[in-house]
């Protein structure tokens, strides 16, 4: 099975200069916990969660009106592209621990979201199958690596 299968097309999104209180507004109309971060030419930059603004909010002490949402993105951006295996698109989930995975094109260009919740869905949906494409121990393991506690340095 593809990424292009299960992936959803219209993405909620915003640019590093919104500000948060903007994505969070954004994310309560789109009834979503994630924004890709996307630039003029529709690049994906980075995802933004309904948790990485929490944190932000707590690190600042400024009102979500004075703080970019360049102040709370992910660093580092993981994608796929809608080619991809889901078991691709699964390991990389894994190993980098994230829940979600913004599809690009061969440019950069976003294209979709997928979600451990839209593979989940898949998992469920086809767990009457024999040899189902997505399966349910899969789903778990993915989860499982994801949930893996971060190691804390303290300063």
């Amino acid at each position: 099975m593809k990424v292009r299968e299960l992936m959803v097309r219209r993405v909620a999104t915003v640019s590093p200069e919104d500000r948060l209180d903007f994505a969070v507004k954004r994310m309560k109309e789109r009834n979503c916990g994630c924004l890709a971060v996307v630039n003029d030419e529709y690049r994906a930059l980075a995802v933004v969660t309904d948790r990485d603004i929490c944190m932000a909010a707590l690190e600042s002490d400024a009102p979500l009106s004075r703080l970019a949402v360049r102040n709370a993105m992910s660093p580092t951006l993981v994608t796929c592209q809608v080619e991809d295996s889901i078991a691709e698109a699964e390991r990389l989930m894994g190993l980098h621990q994230v829940r979600r995975l913004p599809v690009v094109d061969a440019l950069g260009r976003l294209e979709g979201l997928l979600s451990l919740d839209d593979i989940a869905r898949e998992a469920r949906r086809e767990k009457g199958l024999i040899v189902p494409p997505v399966s349910a121990e899969a789903v778990g393991r993915t989860m499982g690596e994801i949930g893996r506690p971060h190691l804390v340095s303290e300063t």
